[in-house]
């Protein structure tokens, strides 16, 4: 009676130790397969400062940066001698521009107005007609500029900055302005560009103006 009862605690215990052995192997295998889907990496404290570096650097680089654009100096200095913007606008682009004074309701204006575009385009100035039918605008502008506009039609050349260098008054046709348009870009070029002074030419229908090239 009492071999049997130490031969099944015998047996209980065996039963017992392999039961926790066997659980022992399964948390084991757990523990192995959760490794490898999952591997975690310790970085060290030198390379987890060089990653946020990283990080930083190209959240930054990413950012677009603000273009501001910065004003045409030949715009701005046309503007300052009191120009109107339209002419401004085109020194800016040009060295030389004809300004015509022209008014709609008059046949030989009208007339001037496209010969004068002609000429400019020929000698590859820029050109600014200004109606001086309107109250306001361009012609005020250009009025208080000059303190007084030449009787229309007229073509008018201006060079950079805002230098009035000739004044055609009346009817000019495109040969006319293109070589006005001409003598003044070589002036520029000498550097000798003054304000125009009036004189008379027997090749012209109508008083006009040279540029001063500052010698007798």
């Amino acid at each position: 009676m009492t071999s049997s009862a130490h031969l099944r605690g015998i047996v209980i215990a065996g039963a017992l130790a392999a039961l926790a052995l066997a659980l022992g192997f399964i948390t084991l295998a757990m523990n192995q397969t959760a490794s490898k889907a999952s591997p975690h990496t310790i970085l060290p404290l030198k390379d987890r400062h060089h990653a946020g570096q990283v990080t930083t650097t190209t959240a930054t680089a990413a950012k677009p940066k603000k273009v501001v654009a910065r004003p045409n100096p030949n715009f701005a200095a046309a503007l300052k001698a009191g120009l109107p913007r339209s002419v401004a606008t085109a020194l800016a682009t040009h060295k030389i521009v004809v300004v015509e004074l022209m008014s709609p309701s008059d046949a030989v204006a009208t007339l001037a107005d496209g010969e004068a575009k002609a000429g400019a385009a020929n000698a590859g100035a820029g050109f600014v007609a200004i109606n001086v039918d309107k109250d306001g605008g361009d012609a005020s502008k250009l009025t208080i500029a000059l303190g007084d506009l030449p009787t229309t039609p007229a073509s008018m050349i201006y060079a950079r900055p805002s230098t009035l260098a000739i004044t055609l008054p009346g009817f000019n046709d495109r040969t006319v302005v293109q070589q006005a348009v001409v003598t003044t870009l070589a002036a520029v070029k000498t550097g000798t560009v003054t304000p125009a002074q009036t004189t008379t030419t027997s090749a012209s229908t109508s008083s006009t103006t040279t540029p001063s090239t500052g010698s007798d």
